[in-house]
């Protein structure tokens, strides 16, 4: 708060209350008459002892009342202000960021980011006009729509109170893409209503940009209120993973990085438990991050532990900081254990070379079966430990020359087939091409974990064909006609990759690549969506979405599956129905540890560890301006739309009811 006539009042102070308080120091002589008594006259006996000049000064409480009048009056006459964010809009989007970030209680009294947005916003809403009306909108991975545009400043006010934290990551793009709805509501007019739209993003400005451009709000006005400080420390784990030992599947190494947004070194002790108990500490110095918002410093620790089941792993720091949901990480370590294969093949040599290949990749057992065979199986046998005793379940089935009439329950390797995902299709070589020169591959992908060390250039293709593939796939190799390898994600989550050759059509099988590409594939989809290749433990994201198993021993189909945080994730759930042996769970919104509903019936996906593990979420360090595509033709204001607010009104309605008091006391002192 400031005043705008500070030098006014205080001259008038030096000059009023000394007067004031003068009047209880000096008394007028009053002039001495005989009496018969004073035993009635208690006050006059009062009185005669401050006749003269100059006497202590006595406790009344009419002293204090006066100069607490005086006081009040003194502080109209400086004109306090504050600074508040107004707006002149007609229409007003208040946009209110609840990622991770936000969080931190690094406000006055340990308020949280997101605690002073919404008191930001609320102030706002205090000052709209009559006429003017508002919507709020809250993001954090995702945006929704709190409040639709209205003139009522009660819902307004409720909106914003309704709005709740979440540890999810910050994507600004969403958020500003509903402000674009609104601009766009006005149809032909949309461009000149769109002056009179201002959109207030209250955040730290720790967002994330997407690939696509930020909106552009023609013709409105974008805020930046920032909240949060530039200097908060914090300190956060933002990597954890488990891997077994490829010689020693019991061997589990756990690894952990920190990251430090403080300009000050950081000695910290980071610990790990298993199952509840400590199994190792490590000191460790995180370095500072680099001065006026340079990269934040970091370190990492690997620890060792043997590990044959399941277990859950946890890691956390003992330093205390303004933000918790970095300071743990959590793992579910899976059991050790090899792949169980099914290979689905019309036989020939075709189905020999693939078996081999399976069994040389390291698969547990490789049972292969004729498609009728397949196709007669009950489709809940088929996962893993799906089966009356679970020695029918498999990880991943290869279709060989064969594509099923329903998408498995499990992930799926197709060479010249596919299995019936909408989209996807194998378009075999027509016949007049088996006698043309052979074709090669002409380029692949070799950063995706099913193609690392895969080699192609001098693989030989008879009879390739082509795929067409719908738009979300993930084209993994292509040829002079067209897709050649892709992977794929039905409509349960999970993953199938097709070839659109068969395996003898190609030389490949007699490359070493060839048998690269089947222990990729092994490890990448045998393996859950979840857990990468060579991952040993199953862990989520906050904002991330589970796909669990439904239990095989009944028919789960339509059945609803629940989850219950536990630990930092008290109060949270999530939710899903099975569709095809599998429930796909609604985005998690806090970090923590996650309890199915009824245990025992999903194994290792009974719980479900999530993190936050966001670098940029763990830098606290607020920015000065809001990250949005340049393209974007709207004026970023840091600090957003400020003005002075007088409160004088508020003293002054104050000192006439101190007034009202004073004359009471006064009377009242007065009657003898």
């Amino acid at each position: 708060m400031s005043f705008l006539n500070p030098l006014g009042a205080l001259i008038a102070a030096g000059i009023t209350v000394p007067l004031l308080v003068s009047l209880y120091f000096l008394k007028l002589r009053r002039k001495p008459l005989k009496v018969p008594s004073t035993l009635l006259w208690q006050r006059a006996v009062q009185d005669l002892q401050v006749n003269a000049p100059f006497q202590r000064i006595r406790n009344s409480l009419l002293l204090w009342v006066q100069l607490l009048l005086l006081a009040l009056l003194l502080v109209v006459w400086a004109r306090p202000a504050r600074e508040a964010v107004v707006t002149t809009g007609e229409r007003v989007v208040l946009v209110l960021d609840r990622s991770g970030s936000m969080n931190a209680a690094d406000g006055p009294g340990g308020q949280t980011r997101l605690e002073q947005a919404k008191a930001a916003a609320l102030e706002l809403v205090d000052g709209l006009g009559g006429s003017a009306g508002a919507m709020v909108v809250s993001f954090a991975q995702r945006a929704a729509t709190v409040q639709a545009l209205t003139s009522d400043k009660a819902l307004l006010r409720r909106a914003i109170a309704d709005v709740q934290p979440s540890d999810q990551r910050s994507g600004l793009e969403p958020a500003l893409a509903v402000a674009q709805q609104l601009v766009a509501a006005g149809g032909d007019a949309a461009d000149a209503d769109a002056a009179g739209l201002e959109v207030y993003v209250f955040s730290d400005g720790r967002v994330h940009r997407e690939e696509a451009d930020t909106p552009a709000l023609s013709g409105a006005s974008l805020r930046f209120v920032r909240m949060g400080r530039a200097d908060t420390a914090n300190l956060g784990l933002v990597q954890c993973s488990a891997r077994r030992d490829p010689e020693d599947p019991t061997k589990v190494r756990v690894f952990a990085a920190l990251s430090n947004s403080g300009t000050q070194a950081a000695k910290v002790n980071l610990t790990l438990t298993r199952d509840g108990q400590v199994a190792q500490t490590r000191a460790v110095t995180v370095p500072g991050a680099v001065a006026g918002g340079g990269a934040v410093g970091e370190a990492g620790v690997t620890f060792e532990l043997r590990i044959a089941g399941g277990a859950a792993v946890e890691v956390f720091h003992d330093r205390p900081d303004v933000l918790a949901a970095d300071d743990r990480a959590r793992l579910v370590v899976l059991p050790a254990r090899r792949l169980r294969v099914l290979l689905v093949s019309p036989g020939g040599p075709s189905q020999v070379y693939v078996q081999q290949a399976l069994s040389a990749a390291g698969a547990l057992v490789v049972r292969p079966v004729s498609p009728e065979v397949f196709e007669a199986m009950d489709p809940a046998t088929l996962a893993q430990g799906g089966g009356a005793a679970g020695d029918e379940g498999f990880d991943i089935v290869v279709f060989d020359r064969y594509s099923p009439k329903a998408e498995p329950r499990v992930a799926s390797l197709s060479f010249a087939a596919a299995p019936p995902v909408a989209g996807l299709e194998v378009v075999p070589a027509a016949e007049k091409e088996s006698s043309g020169p052979l074709e090669r591959v002409l380029t692949w992908k070799r950063d995706h974990p099913l193609m690392s060390y895969v080699v192609l250039d001098d693989v030989a293709l008879q009879r390739p064909g082509r795929l067409v593939v719908p738009p979300a796939a993930t084209v993994l190799a292509v040829g002079a006609g067209g897709p050649l390898m892709a992977e794929v994600r039905g409509p349960t989550g999970l993953r199938h990759v097709s070839v659109s050759f068969a395996v003898l059509e190609s030389r490949w099988p007699h490359h070493w690549s060839f048998q690269v590409f089947m222990v990729n594939a092994l490890e990448t989809l045998g393996l859950s969506e979840q857990v990468g290749a060579g991952e040993a433990a199953l862990a989520y994201r906050t904002g991330e979405s589970a796909s669990v198993p439904a239990p095989g021993s009944t028919d789960a189909e339509g059945q609803a599956v629940r989850y219950v945080g536990a630990g930092a994730a008290s109060g949270s759930a999530v939710s899903g129905t099975v569709r095809q042996g599998r429930a796909a769970l609604s985005a998690f919104e806090r970090v923590g540890t996650y309890q199915a509903a009824e245990p025992g019936a999903r194994g290792a996906y009974d719980r479900l560890a999530v993190n936050l593990l966001d670098p940029l979420e763990s830098d606290l360090r607020a920015a000065d301006t809001l990250d949005v595509a340049a393209s974007a033709p709207v004026a970023v204001a840091a600090g957003g739309a400020l003005a002075r607010q007088e409160l004088w009104s508020w003293f002054a309605w104050a000192a006439l009811a101190v007034l009202l008091i004073e004359g009471w006391l006064y009377t009242r002192r007065m009657r003898v």
